[in-house]
């Protein structure tokens, strides 16, 4: 039901992300966690990521409506999986590789930009 509520745009709220990440959290501190709810590979980085995700299209919602000239483009994307002392230097891509989509999404001429979208690749993927 979580996961129905966070891919559905009206039932998004600050409240319901706080409550993911608190839920989580909670979980963690008793050792009641599971792999079956959470994400199974990087569990801890990969909740980080929804969160920050999620929270990325209800800020574009909320500023969606925005009059020309004031809108604020908001997206999200992710480097992959880049050689840094994140990654062990095991990443397959440079640091610099990893920035493109973020540099691309930055660059868009307005009348191409998207608001509240998840990129990799220069392409849009879904959350």
């Amino acid at each position: 039901i979580l996961r129905e509520q966070l891919l559905t745009d009206d039932c998004l709220s600050e409240e319901l992300i706080d409550g993911m990440v608190i839920k989580f959290l909670e979980q963690v501190k008793q050792n009641s966690w599971s792999s079956i709810e959470w994400p199974q590979m990087y569990t801890d980085y990969s909740v980080s990521k929804l969160a920050v995700n999620v929270y990325t299209r209800l800020m574009a919602r909320r500023l969606s409506d925005r009059s020309e000239g004031q809108k604020i483009y908001i997206n999200c994307f992710c480097p992959g999986w880049v050689k840094t002392a994140m990654t062990d230097w095991e990443g397959n891509i440079s640091a610099e590789e990893g920035a493109d989509t973020g540099v691309w999404l930055a660059l868009l001429p307005q009348e191409q930009a998207t608001i509240g979208k998840f990129y990799a690749e220069r392409r849009e993927i879904s959350f």
